[in-house]
């Protein structure tokens, strides 16, 4: 099973059918549930997809276990930059081991 630490916690990394989802009918490539100490990725995604939406997911953990407030746009534009930077598919890596 793929693991990751985040802030002390072991997160598990499981897959999920990311099939379109939410009021406003779009898909969902990943979610997280801090309470359950889960990622979960759409199983569809290509490679650079995963490990940047595996790198959101990260984000978003980071952020609630810190008590920081945040929104989808913010951890967007970090997902999306930090990615550019190499950061998820190192990652990903980290999971994979």
């Amino acid at each position: 099973m793929r693991k990751i630490d985040i802030g002390g916690h072991k997160y598990s990394v499981k897959f999920m059918d990311g099939e379109k989802a939410g009021e406003d009918n779009k898909y969902l490539f990943g979610m997280n549930n801090p309470r359950t100490c889960e990622i979960f990725l759409d199983e569809k995604l290509v490679t650079s997809r995963r490990n940047e939406t595996f790198l959101h997911e990260v984000i978003h953990v980071i952020l609630v276990n810190t008590g920081c407030d945040h929104d989808e746009g913010l951890i967007e534009s970090l997902a999306n930059g930090f990615h550019q930077l190499g950061v998820g598919e190192y990652l990903w890596k980290k999971v994979e081991k």
